[in-house]
């Protein structure tokens, strides 16, 4: 569950994950300038350890940045900033050897945040996702390889977005899924 840890691992893997910088607003005086200096305009504030996510924002500018820290510091000291990479969102499950069919989550309103994970009727999943047969077997490649580089076990999903060029930045990896009949793995596993 540890973001920075798991992100680092990524990349050193070779698997594109956007810039981030961590972040401690109790401890810092400059988290502000830290962030529109290091990562600038948009980004995306989460807690490193959080799940769900618990006290994530969406900042498209400097104006809501401090109630964004804000809000993830109530969660966790240690917060996580990243630059936002505009694209469609994807998941892609792993169990037992084999990466799944992808899912596009498509929220109908803002981001895929809490309430939009779990409020029936506010995101569309879209599985298999529409995408080419290139795109899916790059997906799940990577999928395949983020395990290979957490050593994970068992079962897992990797989140992504797929940018305007096609690249599949993974944002992080869940290594403890949902498993209701409503969670993405279970709709992953039906479809494969």
């Amino acid at each position: 569950m540890d973001k920075d840890l798991s992100k680092r691992l990524l990349r050193d893997a070779g698997i594109a994950t956007p810039d981030w910088i961590l972040v401690r607003p109790d401890r810092e005086s400059d988290v502000c300038d830290r962030v529109a200096g290091e990562i600038g305009f948009p980004c995306v504030i989460k807690p490193c350890s959080c799940g769900s996510s618990v006290g994530v924002s969406m900042v498209e500018d400097a104006t809501v940045l401090t109630e964004a820290l804000a809000l993830g510091a109530r969660y966790e000291e240690t917060l996580l900033v990243e630059k936002k990479i505009v694209g469609r969102e994807l998941t892609v499950g792993y169990l037992d050897g084999e990466a799944l069919p992808p899912i596009e989550i498509i929220p109908k309103e803002g981001f895929y945040d809490y309430r939009n994970k779990y409020q029936n009727g506010c995101t569309l999943e879209l599985c298999p996702a529409p995408l080419s047969e290139q795109a899916t077997q790059k997906v799940q490649s990577l999928t395949l390889r983020g395990v290979k580089a957490l050593r994970l076990e068992g079962y897992a999903r990797f989140d992504y977005i797929m940018d305007a060029e096609g690249t599949m930045w993974c944002l992080e990896a869940n290594a403890l899924p949902g498993m209701t009949p409503t969670s993405l793995l279970p709709q992953m596993a039906a479809a494969r």
